[in-house]
């Protein structure tokens, strides 16, 4: 097995969660089935994005607020475990193709100027951290409603990573909890858990580093774009199932 180029796979995806604050999987996992089995990548990839979360979330912990955004992680976590259930329940490829084309439309929106300004309710947070977990949990497209919701809200750049940190965080560990529970860990992993950690935290380091030079405009751009991206690949991903 070549742990090199895991390594360096891991290493790309994390430097673009460094930079926006999600995306690793954009770019880890479609190059990491081609080394190893899907039942292999998403248990132990679940310990990796905790890992990098966790490093992340020290690094801007001056921004995090858990207490703001309170409903969005207890229920983005709900969303996650009712995802996982409904995984092997239902049909899930019109379901993703629906989700993908929203986000889409939403994020080109948004890239062409044309905001949904809101406040962050409880209700409204609620409803878009059920929706997250939810696509996390079953459609692994977690990413792009959470992001939407958090650009509506006009956070700056610095805020908008801590609080996207933070989110991931708490559905990593959700999803860790519940493959120990489905003892889909093995001996085995621990090599590839290595090798994606030393990736995974050097990426991360270097992505934050880049960050901190982006201009708030500019970042913004790269997140819809890979919104935009998410989207499409799901969509590809369920018409091709």
């Amino acid at each position: 097995m070549d742990y090199t180029l895991i390594t360096l796979i891991i290493f790309v995806g994390a430097c673009l969660q460094g930079i926006t604050g999600f995306g690793s999987g954009l770019i880890a996992v479609p190059l990491l089935t081609l080394l190893l089995p899907l039942s292999v990548i998403t248990p132990t990839l679940s310990i990796i994005n905790f890992a990098m979360a966790t490093y992340l979330a020290w690094m801007l912990r001056h921004a995090v607020r858990i207490q703001q955004w309170r409903w969005l992680l207890a229920t983005g976590i709900i969303g996650t475990l009712v995802g996982n259930w409904l995984l092997n329940h239902i049909r899930l490829d019109w379901l993703q193709m629906g989700m993908a084309v929203l986000v889409i439309s939403v994020a080109a929106l948004f890239w062409f100027g044309v905001q949904f300004k809101h406040r962050s309710t409880p209700t409204l947070q609620s409803f878009s951290g059920l929706l997250a977990g939810f696509s996390n949990g079953a459609l692994t497209l977690g990413g792009p409603p959470v992001v939407l919701f958090l650009t509506g809200n006009g956070l700056d750049r610095i805020a908008f990573r801590a609080t996207l940190t933070v989110f991931f965080w708490a559905l990593a560990l959700t999803n860790i909890v519940s493959f120990g529970v489905q003892r889909r860990y093995e001996a085995d992993h621990f090599p590839i858990v290595i090798c994606l950690l030393i990736g995974a935290i050097g990426g991360a380091w270097l992505g934050h580093r880049i960050s901190d030079k982006l201009s708030e405009q500019l970042f913004r751009k790269i997140s819809l774009l890979l919104v935009i991206i998410a989207g499409l690949i799901a969509f590809v991903g369920a018409w091709n199932a």
